[in-house]
């Protein structure tokens, strides 16, 4: 009950008063169900997520590390739970321009999502997306391009086969037609290519920021001509608002050249600040190519059932409302929503 009433305070930026909430939620799991079960690594997280909102990253990484500690050693090493917290914690570490670590970090995450749920799963583009931001605050720009032009290499071959000369991923076609700049416009690629967007991107709203991220690199090197190619293709998604956020931070990022944003210690869509999303025992880390707080989708219901069970238990300790009912069976608690089996930490 502690750590939903912890959620509602976070929601109202309540943030002094979550945390002395969830502290006491740790002390309480620690004490009866031991330092290394899951519940005290979904509190330890929490905590994390909240320093991090705060801008208090150093605080926050141990904090992060004794979680992941738990989960390597309850779930094992190469759990996806496992390769979550690896996100978060590399995002606290992005933030302090640790790179090193942040490489290390998002690299063990992306072996595991790939070993363990397929080159496919969502997971997998979206850490690739992590890293590549922590390649452009390096101003490592061609080891970010690689990584953008897997993801759609993949998404690619997912839904059409193979690469060869006569298919093509969108980002080939868009280089060549920086090559031939002479040829018609209206040759352009998504003439000829006009499937692709609609079968890759619109349930994908990671492709779409992959392809205005790679964009943004294109001209950056003056490739205006791939850079358009790959804008016009993400602006034909309907999902174009979802990502228009992101986007600019990346855009941000190239202006600012190696080291861009690093001391944005307080940017109000990191994870010190108002992102998509908190980063409960369901949260996730995990920005999509910025590396910005972002809530899990599996997550959305049941918050929407805390949120509303958790203000009706605020206005009856305030005394406004008649006394909790004594059967468990209504109502959400802590005992009875066991939040760290939805991809808990980071998820």
């Amino acid at each position: 009950m502690l750590n939903i009433l912890a959620l509602v305070y976070r929601d109202q930026n309540k943030y002094k008063e979550a945390t002395h909430l969830l502290n006491d939620a740790l002390a309480i799991r620690e004490k009866t169900l031991g330092k290394d079960h899951p519940a005290v690594a979904a509190t330890l997280n929490n905590l994390a997520v909240l320093f991090g909102k705060r801008g208090k990253y150093k605080e926050a990484e141990p904090l992060c590390k004794r979680a992941l500690g738990i989960r390597e050693k309850v779930l094992g090493r190469s759990h996806p739970d496992v390769a979550k917290q690896l996100n978060n914690l590399a995002l606290l570490c992005l933030n302090q321009a640790k790179y090193d670590e942040v490489e290390y970090y998002y690299k063990r995450a992306l072996e595991i999502f790939e070993s363990k749920l397929g080159a496919d799963d969502p997971s997998v583009a979206r850490t690739k997306n992590n890293l590549a931001t922590c390649y452009l605050k390096q101003g490592k720009f061609k080891d970010a391009e690689a990584l953008y032009k897997e993801i759609l290499t993949r998404a690619h071959e997912k839904e059409f086969g193979s690469v060869n000369n006569d298919n093509k991923p969108i980002w080939m076609h868009a280089e060549e037609r920086e090559e031939s700049k002479s040829k018609q416009k209206d040759s352009g690629p998504y003439v000829e290519y006009g499937s692709w967007y609609k079968a890759c991107k619109v349930d994908s709203p990671t492709v779409n920021t992959t392809l205005k991220s790679l964009g943004a690199l294109y001209r950056r090197q003056g490739k205006l001509e791939a850079a358009e190619t790959l804008e016009e293709c993400a602006s034909k998604s309907r999902k174009q608002g979802i990502d228009a956020i992101n986007q600019s931070k990346v855009v941000e990022l190239l202006k600012d050249g190696p080291g861009g944003g690093a001391n944005r210690r307080h940017s109000r869509d990191g994870p010190g600040g108002r992102g998509d999303g908190e980063g409960d025992d369901a949260a996730e880390w995990n920005g999509e190519g910025n590396g910005s707080l972002r809530r899990s989708g599996s997550f959305g219901k049941i918050r929407d059932a805390l949120r509303r069970s958790s203000e009706m238990l605020v206005k009856k300790l305030q005394g406004s409302g008649p006394q909790e009912p004594r059967n468990p069976g209504r109502g959400l608690s802590a005992s009875n929503v066991d939040l760290t089996r939805r991809n808990s930490l980071i998820g």
